[in-house]
């Protein structure tokens, strides 16, 4: 059957049938359970009756894996899953954002073949510009492993499929411009007390990191041009199972951060400090190829390996890494943070600390880093500490750095 579309010369062929149910409920009903032989067909030929718009809601409306995993390739008889993949290729102009998003997820859940990854790419080159950003950043919504990350570098096994879809991101970011900010963060001593940061009790959120997160990914512009732009990169190991992400995230969630992605690292990744920043740095570079409309600013902590991750990033993509953020955790000296600020590393004591640098490179807005201030603040008075002591230092450095952001809280614009 030939696909139908509207008229756009006539308004009212556009218009839904009021007599026919909705395509998603009835592919839902189609696709659930065991299909038959018979039933595949009939998959095939609402999906062809549809026009562009009905076409993406109904193939937002379901979960994508299930649809393919709905027809099969016979031996003796018709290659259905071939022909859905023909369908959906000669359609792919016309999908929505939800929908490419959706069959993109559908093709990376569980098995992806030789053909899964060609239409992959297809449907990625077949979306350019802003479409093209808002497709990805839906895919990189998800809390799963099927995120933007999994699907181009661990999904798609063709070295050849791969360059074609990361050229094609790389020509389509100067037509989109800066979209915004892509914020990689550190875990252990960044974003929660665990290793060196004894300021705080362990497993403690650090006062502020939450601010600064969100004062990122807001950005200056109104509104943003994209929302959840935060990423964690860990050299940490993870079994075949995600224990070790299943196990960041739900530590993530209880923070307040839900919507993220998580980087993994390798038990080799482990072996020195330097392991621990090659791991990072591959990924940043990843994320880079990823994302390259998006100017990165990586956080990070003193005590294992991150000022050595944010040195190589800067030198290896200084047109993208906006600066490097590092939180010390070991008591670095005066002059050594002098010679790190002069590459492009900035250590702070505290993140109030690191909203005035933020604010002064354009990355923030005078509001955001009274927000910073505030919720550090707050933050404080939240902590159960271990002794009177710990907290009397914890609020000195605060106080100091605090008082130091104030002129970065006055909006100097004319």
């Amino acid at each position: 059957m030939s696909a139908t579309h509207p008229d756009p010369g006539n308004p009212e062929s556009a218009e839904p049938d009021p007599g026919r149910p909705d395509p998603a409920v009835t592919l839902r009903a189609l696709i659930a359970g065991v299909t038959s032989a018979g039933e595949e067909g009939h998959v095939l030929d609402l999906l062809h009756s549809l026009d562009d718009e009905q076409l993406s809601s109904a193939v937002a409306g379901v979960d994508a894996g299930d649809l393919f995993g709905s027809v099969d390739d016979r031996v003796f008889g018709p290659d259905r899953r071939t022909a859905l993949r023909e369908l959906f290729r000669s359609r792919a102009s016309g999908l929505s954002v939800a929908a490419r998003a959706s069959l993109l997820y559908g093709l990376q859940r569980g098995h992806t073949s030789d053909a899964d990854e060609e239409l992959m790419r297809d449907l990625f080159l077949a979306v350019g510009g802003r479409e093209l950003t808002e497709v990805k950043n839906a895919i990189n919504m998800r809390t799963d492993a099927h995120d933007l990350e999994g699907l181009v570098f661990e999904d798609i096994d063709s070295d050849e499929i791969r360059d074609a879809i990361l050229a094609h991101f790389a020509a389509e970011a100067p037509a989109v411009g800066i979209a915004g900010t892509k914020v990689l963060s550190d875990i252990d001593d960044t974003a929660f007390s665990r290793i060196h940061e004894k300021r705080y009790p362990k497993g403690e959120v650090i006062p502020g990191i939450l601010a600064v997160y969100e004062a990122l990914d807001l950005g200056t512009s109104e509104p943003p041009f994209s929302r959840g732009d935060l990423a964690f990169v860990t050299a940490r190991p993870d079994d075949a199972l995600s224990l070790i992400e299943g196990a960041t995230r739900e530590s993530l969630a209880k923070a307040g951060i839900a919507s993220v992605n998580v980087i993994g690292g390798s038990f080799l990744a482990l072996r020195s400090k330097d392991d621990m920043a090659a791991k990072k740095v591959a990924n940043i570079d990843n994320y880079s190829r990823l994302f390259p409309e998006y100017r990165i600013v990586f956080i990070g902590d003193s005590g294992q390996g991150d000022p050595l991750t944010g040195e190589t990033i800067l030198q290896q993509h200084p047109e993208s890494v906006a600066t490097v953020i590092i939180h010390d955790v070991v008591a670095t000296s005066p002059d050594e943070r002098a010679e790190w600020a002069a590459k492009g590393l900035h250590f702070v004591d505290t993140y109030i600390g690191a909203a005035p640098i933020l604010r002064e490179m354009g990355l923030i807005c005078p509001k955001q880093v009274a927000r910073i201030a505030e919720e550090t603040s707050a933050a404080l008075d939240a902590i159960a500490w271990e002794s009177p002591e710990q907290e009397a230092a914890a609020r000195a450095l605060v106080d100091r750095d605090t008082k130091a952001a104030a002129p970065a809280m006055v909006d100097d614009r004319p």
